[in-house]
């Protein structure tokens, strides 16, 4: 059978993925359950917008109770943003799985509705459940469709109080990262030193550690040194930090809140306003939208910064609270434009100087006169490739370069 659950956080406590780990214990799975993060544009969401998806056999009836009584008794009711689904399926032809994946698809990338998730669920058969407005039957499901060409691992560590402080042995984790990166990822940004591992609030997770396979996120915890009581952990098979949410489309096909790949040609150079974010001018046949690089992406910013009219580029990541806005995850710079200063003339061992408007060089030594103007190219200060957010401004479902096929003029962007 298999077991969607979401929303049963709110944005300082309680995690969804907690109460997967107990429902894990008491029920025991098939095979790993799956964190499944959602579009990260959503305005609804709590914190991360990650669901959870659970296969187990067994007593149908008493897995159905066990899940929704614990739902009951773990989710965050009186929060005005949680609002928990719970899907129960039991079995999936290929058609009905067709149609979750290209639900988990919409889902990730786009914005979708009670409605829509409530006709794909009685499409499938599926059993739902809502507490509140049920918006959370929407990650349910989707979680349950997700399908993952490309999956990393996290193993989530869980404490056994709820203080808003961590205690762990810091140099541990530096320790940890320098020996398993890059297969574990996102752990410290190396532009601040700040440590990514830790979430905030008072919820029952202690630290989460991503990587590439199940047993190099188990090494890495294991050199890791808390400093207080762990209560449990539990490894999930993830879509974090595999581009999942990104569609390649076209500026006029933009909607709102959609995550998005585009392709033009910068149209309005950068400028920088008010609170250090950079913003500049995106064309393609279609129209034109703004792109902004934000003051949390640091270095990021001055590559951005750099662009010129007419430069071709590729830009990734979505839009959010401001429609006309795109919100940079990571650029890929197609081809540069060329940028010529004139070039005066030498004569007598100098640079020849201007004779008057339209008049041409003359040598100030010599008088020699010339009427050539030449151009000369400007070499630019940046190199085609990709150029990404430092970590500690990355999305959970962002690609880091590092992951990515190895690319020519692959740039990490901390120049």
């Amino acid at each position: 059978m298999y077991v969607g659950i979401d929303d049963t956080d709110s944005e300082k406590r309680m995690c969804t993925t907690y109460l997967a780990a107990l429902l894990c214990e008491k029920l025991g799975t098939v095979e790993l359950p799956r964190l499944i993060r959602l579009n990260p544009n959503i305005p609804y969401k709590t914190r991360g917008n990650g669901a959870v998806c659970l296969i187990v056999e067994g007593d149908r009836a008493l897995i159905k109770k066990t899940v929704l009584d614990m739902v009951g008794e773990y989710a965050q009711f009186e929060e005005k943003k949680t609002n928990p689904g719970v899907v129960f399926i039991e079995k999936l032809n290929p058609a009905d799985k067709k149609k979750l994946r290209d639900f988990y698809r919409r889902a990730v990338s786009e914005l979708v509705s009670i409605e829509n998730a409530e006709k794909c669920a009685s499409s499938v058969g599926a059993e739902f459940h809502k507490f509140k407005n049920g918006r959370g039957i929407i990650g349910a499901l989707a979680a349950i469709g997700a399908e993952l060409p490309d999956k990393t691992y996290e193993i989530i560590a869980y404490r056994s109080h709820r203080k808003k402080e961590k205690k762990i042995d810091v140099d541990s984790i530096y320790r940890m990262d320098k020996e398993t990166y890059p297969e574990t990822f996102n752990n410290i940004d190396n532009n601040t030193g700040r440590i990514l591992i830790f979430p905030h609030g008072y919820d029952p997770v202690f630290c989460g550690i991503r990587g590439n396979s199940k047993s190099v996120v188990e090494k890495a915890w294991a050199m890791v040194k808390p400093l207080e009581e762990i209560e449990r952990t539990q490894i999930f098979v993830t879509n974090q930090g595999t581009d999942a949410h990104l569609r390649k489309k076209k500026i006029a096909e933009l909607k709102p809140y959609d995550c998005a790949i585009l392709n033009g040609t910068v149209a309005k150079e950068p400028r920088t306003i008010a609170g250090g974010h950079i913003l500049f001018g995106l064309r393609d046949l279609t129209g034109e939208i703004t792109c902004a690089a934000y003051k949390p992406t640091g270095p990021f910013r001055n590559t951005v910064k750099k662009l010129l009219l007419g430069d071709r580029i590729e830009v990734f990541g979505g839009i959010s609270k401001h429609p006309n806005t795109f919100n940079l995850e990571k650029i890929r710079i197609l081809k540069l434009a060329k940028v010529y200063l004139k070039d005066s003339p030498t004569c007598c061992g100098r640079r020849m100087t201007s004779a008057g408007k339209g008049k041409g060089y003359k040598c100030r030594k010599c008088g020699k006169r010339a009427r050539e103007i030449r151009l000369k190219e400007v070499l630019r200060d940046l190199v085609k490739g990709f150029y990404e957010v430092p970590p500690g401004a990355r999305r959970h479902l962002s690609m880091p370069l590092i992951r990515m096929k190895p690319k020519a003029g692959r740039s990490t962007g901390k120049e």
